[in-house]
């Protein structure tokens, strides 16, 4: 369903005068269930300097994946906006993707939180994790792995761990719930920023995040109501729509 705010969106990128990358492909469509979908290859066909609709202070990242390398902008401000994880005294950031970990360690900055910003070498991470005395943890499955041994030897368990990607395996995250009062799972792309999450279950219930519209094709199609540096609208996902239903 189209939020006004979503429509004010799109009227707004169709007439901006800073980029024509949308409204290029958009032709006379008007609105959410009539314009078509972006992807990954649109971004990586396209230079980011041609689908940047507003500048502000912010990070330019290195994004990869198999078929080869683009460019993503997000401002601090619209760092700070998205819901990566909760409020802790004492974050960690700990990702295997570094461009990743330095966007949400930027993340905690925006949210008023000093986060450890774990290091490559594991166990290098868990000696300055506990001398650090960190109460959450901002994290991927991969690394979280890695970890396994620390979160066993602590005293006490954390008070939140979120998990951010594309797809969770639900059976393999659940021994970690010991070692956390919460799990909280969040559906991300390094593109799009975070657009689902839920509560670490057996089959997760995903809900769509403040200011975001999923649709459900084969695959999940995300848009964001806000004026990114390079708007989500329509943007065709490669997740398939049974990871957001927990089937």
């Amino acid at each position: 369903m189209q939020t006004r705010e979503l429509h004010a969106l799109i009227s707004v990128v169709r007439e901006a005068s800073a980029s024509g990358f949308y409204s290029a492909r958009w032709g006379a469509a008007a609105d959410l269930d009539s314009i078509p979908t972006v992807s990954r290859e649109d971004l990586r066909a396209t230079p980011l300097s041609k689908r940047r609709y507003k500048r502000e202070k912010g990070l330019v990242k290195v994004i990869h994946d198999e078929r080869g390398a683009f460019l993503s902008e997000w401002s601090f401000a619209d760092i700070g906006r998205e819901e990566y994880g909760v409020y802790a005294k004492r974050p960690m950031v700990y990702l295997s993707d570094p461009h990743e970990a330095i966007e949400k360690s930027m993340w905690c900055y925006e949210r008023g939180m000093l986060p450890l910003v774990g290091e490559k070498d594991a166990a290098i991470t868990s000696y300055a994790a506990g001398r650090y005395q960190i109460d959450s943890l901002i994290t991927d499955a991969e690394s979280l792995a890695k970890l396994t041994s620390y979160l066993e030897g602590r005293t006490e368990p954390l008070d939140s761990i979120s998990l951010i990607g594309a797809s969770f395996d639900p059976h393999s995250l659940m021994p970690y719930r010991a070692y956390a009062a919460r799990i909280r799972l969040v559906l991300s792309l390094p593109e799009t920023g975070a657009f689902a999450a839920a509560e670490l279950a057996a089959k997760p219930v995903f809900e769509a995040l403040p200011g975001c519209t999923i649709e459900k094709e084969q695959t999940l199609i995300v848009s964001k109501d806000r004026m990114l540096v390079t708007p989500i609208i329509r943007y065709r996902t490669d997740i398939p729509t049974h990871v957001y239903d927990g089937a």
